[in-house]
């Protein structure tokens, strides 16, 4: 069990400042921890919503937002990102005692979160599926219906966002492009 929430966590450092392609692999580690911590119907709905949500979130971005290579200056971004991600969840670790499937979930939220402050949009939105992704994995290692229903409210309420957001940056920074 140790291992595939260690994986998750590694998934979600690698998934700073990348864009959506992570998610099918970021979302199926995560219904791995949730099976391993199994909580009844509510690890089911954490299941179905990690692997149907991040292969939704996956073609949806990869559609809106196709692919473009991140400047030389954003690694810096990317790497304060990582070493915030990284503290903050060690901080989590030596602070908290809740158990360690808790502990490792809550940091891959705050590790998402931390994702967010990379420039490029798209890596944002993949950072704050990250985030959600670790809160679905919490409500499926707690067994608590109601995390869960607060994460796949915020999913949605991310993804509508993303659908009606994401196109119009594009545009915008195409037309910026072409000014120059």
């Amino acid at each position: 069990m140790t291992l595939i929430f260690a994986l998750l966590l590694l998934l979600s450092l690698f998934a700073i400042g990348r864009d959506g392609r992570v998610l099918p692999a970021h979302g199926a580690c995560g219904a791995l921890c949730v099976a391993l911590t199994w909580h009844g119907g509510v690890a089911v709905a954490a299941i179905v919503m990690l692997l149907g949500g991040n292969m939704l979130a996956w073609w949806g971005l990869s559609r809106l937002a196709p692919y473009s290579a991140a400047s030389r200056g954003a690694f810096s971004v990317v790497a304060l990102a990582a070493v915030g991600g990284m503290m903050l969840a060690l901080l989590l670790f030596l602070a908290a005692s809740p158990g360690l499937s808790v502990s490792m979930a809550g940091a891959v939220v705050l590790i998402g979160l931390c994702a967010t402050v990379v420039p490029a949009p798209l890596a944002q939105f993949t950072g704050l599926f990250c985030a959600l992704n670790g809160l679905i994995v919490l409500a499926g290692a707690l067994g608590n219906g109601m995390l869960l229903l607060a994460g796949f409210v915020s999913w949605a309420a991310l993804a509508t966002l993303g659908y009606w957001l994401l196109p119009r940056l594009t545009w915008l920074r195409a037309d910026a492009n072409d000014e120059i």
